[in-house]
């Protein structure tokens, strides 16, 4: 096909180009396209390109196009004079920035008209408050999670309640927590709650992008430091011991059942105030974690080591609640009293004088287990699964081992009750 190719402007003036163009399949010509090419003075952004088999086609595409333009033309004519000036004024910074006025508005609408709707972060708090409160009605979520964000959240409404989410800037999150005078982990934590909050906004598309991705993990070591690397808390063989005697010298606390399963077994602090005694399989030697109970709702059953079958069948009336709890700090009341009936004080200054407090290492006991049971059979994932961790071992080296040897492992799962405390049944391991 040797014929000169055409090319032409339509609709004439309209700067849209229309050429013709050879069709080719490997080295062989057939026939004729058409491409339109509509540029940019026209688009405000990138050229637009497409192609037509047929001269009708498209000339047909170019007219409607230009029929767009020369609409969104008149259209200025048709603003007001403060704003053909606004747009007089503020071509010449996006010219020299690159940036066309179409890319400008395109970006801007999100960001200053979300999809969602304007929201304060009161009524997203709010929103959140009552979707926890519901999960909590029908046993989906924790009374100590549902508390916990309803407590951390009040500091967020009263620093942030009347802001927009999409008016909510970095440096405003920073100073807040900059300017708290509290432990680094209540910094974390409150950074947590916000984010969730954000989380939230996002999803219901209150806000177009969440502030707080543009947190550095530098901006969040100043803020709390690294308290996650800091290696898990420990009990001593003999401070074990110690506790569960403890617990043993104050029935009155009905506690003995509940130390027993988080030293020797592991079992979270939660799990242990829904935990039921028909959930100890004593003679079969494990303890079912119900869906219900058990953290991310992951069931799953914990072996029962050979001294926690002796200290658990010392327990009295193995019927109902493991451990009580009456209310949301019933279980937490009477465990400050049992430790500091085991001797974990301490003596700190109060003005001129000086008073003993409480002084108990967090997470202990399951800290305790996941070291000694890890140090004892040397199988990460055995420990693991112990604990309930769904991610393989990654979790347990991260949080909830520290070092100790097999002979303290071993020392730490001999600890067993005497003769005479209650009546000890031996079961067949």
């Amino acid at each position: 096909m040797t014929e000169k190719l055409n090319s032409w402007i339509y609709p004439v003036g309209s700067s849209i180009h229309i050429r013709e163009k050879i069709n080719t399949s490997g080295q062989d010509a057939f026939g004729i396209s058409y491409a339109v090419t509509v540029p940019t003075k026209l688009t405000g952004g990138a050229r637009k390109r497409k192609q037509f088999a047929s001269k009708e086609q498209a000339e047909e595409w170019a007219k409607n196009e230009w029929t767009g333009f020369r609409k969104d033309g008149e259209s200025y004519f048709e603003a007001s004079v403060a704003e053909r000036n606004e747009f007089a004024d503020m071509m010449p910074k996006l010219r020299e920035a690159g940036i066309s006025l179409r890319e400008a508005v395109l970006f801007a609408l999100p960001q200053l008209r979300p999809a969602g709707g304007d929201r304060t972060l009161r009524e997203v708090v709010d929103q959140l408050r009552a979707s926890k409160k519901g999960m909590l009605e029908r046993k989906t979520l924790r009374e100590h999670s549902e508390r916990a964000f309803r407590v951390r959240s009040e500091k967020i409404i009263v620093e942030f309640g009347d802001t927009l989410v999409r008016d909510l800037t970095l440096a405003q999150v920073k100073n807040w927590l900059e300017d708290m005078d509290v432990a680094p982990r209540t910094i974390k934590n409150h950074l947590n709650c916000l984010s969730e909050v954000i989380r939230y906004s996002v999803a219901r598309e209150y806000v177009k992008d969440n502030v707080l991705d543009r947190l550095t993990d530098g901006d969040r070591r100043e803020l709390y430091g690294n308290d996650d690397e800091k290696e898990p808390e420990i009990l001593t063989p003999k401070e074990a011991d110690r506790l569960i005697l403890a617990a043993v010298e104050k029935p009155e606390l009905g506690l003995l059942g509940a130390v027993a399963l988080g030293l020797f077994c592991g079992i979270r602090t939660e799990e242990l105030k829904k935990l039921d005694w028909k959930d100890v399989h004593l003679d079969e030697g494990f303890v079912t974690i119900g869906k219900d109970i058990a953290k991310k709702r992951s069931i799953r059953n914990v072996t029962i080591s050979d001294n926690a079958k002796r200290w658990l069948s010392a327990c009295p009336n193995r019927v109902g609640e493991v451990a009580r709890s009456n209310s949301f700090n019933d279980y937490q009341k009477r465990f400050q009293k049992l430790v500091k009936h085991a001797g974990f004080t301490k003596k700190v200054k109060d003005g001129e004088t000086e008073k003993v407090v409480v002084a108990w290492k967090k997470n202990a006991m399951r800290h305790s287990f996941g070291s000694y049971h890890f140090a004892l059979h040397g199988d990460s994932i055995r420990t693991s699964n112990e604990l309930g961790h769904k991610q393989g071992d990654g979790v347990l080296f991260a949080h909830y081992r520290a070092l100790s040897t097999k002979k303290q492992a071993a020392g730490y799962f001999a600890i067993a009750p005497e003769a005479n405390v209650g009546k000890v049944v031996d079961f067949a391991s």
